[in-house]
């Protein structure tokens, strides 16, 4: 990631043939034939056709880092597949170093489980190329601002290399990276974040809360109190975002506090915001706290953009249609 941040039938009366099977006229098949009949038949079924497929499997997972790890590389191993690891209910998964990377398809079911960093410096998750499903799983203190993978983006969760996260129920809080506190989106890869919380995350240059070039989609959800010290204090997109039913409130930055699309190096980006609240979030003085645009497109629809310091849009480089103060 760049500075910007994949038969018989019945016998007729035209039947011609014996009682012993033979059509009248035609020499009797011998048990011979018959052999050669069956090895013929045999010979076509080639130990391909006959291999089994590789079926999916349901893991639980004990509540301890090294049957979650151990869990993940089974699932990893298995192509064709997606297996599916129930985490231990509840469990408080206490990670020393990052769990491997998802490079299939996978879905956790975190079943109200946490999984927190507790020693050293990296983040949580990282879906490379694989397909992530998440659900109700807190995912809490990762660090990826040393990590020189994507110049330390997500601190919770990267998605790259065209990989793919549908996260839902879920929570992340107090996670920290250069990019993306929370989460970051490479281009190519897709993200959709429904039903979920993004609190108290931070990054150090964008995205407090969400830092995409790809394609994500938030719907019914929360992103507040996150904080960023360059633009987007709750998400800063420069691919296209979409945002349905959602808060984004109580974010804060340097360039702007709610949403930026576009941030001040890297102009671009489609966001579409349709009847969400973007209010209360703050800025530095002389950019806009609410909604911040350079160079894309901002479609906003019945959607209350209010109560943001110290102004809502005023001093955006690219006008932000439908916002006003």
């Amino acid at each position: 990631m760049s500075e910007r941040w994949k038969p018989s039938s019945a016998k007729g009366l035209n039947d011609t043939r014996g009682r012993d099977g033979a059509v009248r006229g035609q020499p009797k098949a011998t048990n011979t034939d018959n052999r050669q009949a069956l090895c013929i038949g045999a010979a076509t079924l080639t130990p391909t056709a006959l291999a089994p497929a590789a079926w999916a499997a349901t893991l639980p997972v004990a509540c301890s880092e090294t049957a979650l790890r151990n869990a993940i590389d089974t699932a990893n191993s298995t192509p064709g597949s997606s297996d599916t690891l129930d985490l231990a209910r509840g469990c408080a998964y206490r990670l020393t170093t990052e769990l491997p990377a998802i490079t299939l398809p996978i879905v956790i079911n975190g079943n109200g489980a946490t999984l927190t960093r507790v020693a050293g410096a990296f983040r949580i998750l990282t879906v490379d190329g694989g397909a992530l499903t998440l659900r109700a799983t807190v995912l809490s203190n990762g660090d990826a601002t040393g990590s020189v993978v994507a110049n330390g983006a997500g601190g919770a969760i990267l998605v790259s290399n065209g990989g793919s996260l549908n996260l839902s129920a879920a929570v992340l809080r107090n996670n920290h990276a250069n990019f993306g506190g929370g989460i970051a989106v490479s281009a190519g890869s897709p993200a959709q974040i429904t039903a979920s919380a993004l609190t108290g995350n931070s990054a150090a240059q964008n995205g407090g809360g969400i830092v995409s070039d790809g394609t994500v989609a938030v719907s019914f959800s929360q992103l507040s109190g996150n904080t960023a010290g360059g633009a987007g204090g709750g998400v800063a997109s420069v691919g296209t975002l979409t945002v349905n039913p959602s808060n984004i409130v109580n974010n804060t930055a340097q360039t702007d506090g709610g949403l930026a699309n576009g941030v001040p190096a890297v102009a671009g980006g489609t966001s579409t915001v349709t009847a969400s609240n973007i209010s209360n979030n703050s800025a530095g003085a002389g950019n806009p706290g609410g909604v911040y645009n350079n160079g894309g497109t901002v479609t906003l629809n019945r959607t209350r953009v209010a109560a943001n310091t110290p102004s809502n849009c005023l001093n955006s480089p690219s006008p932000v249609p439908g916002c006003v103060g």
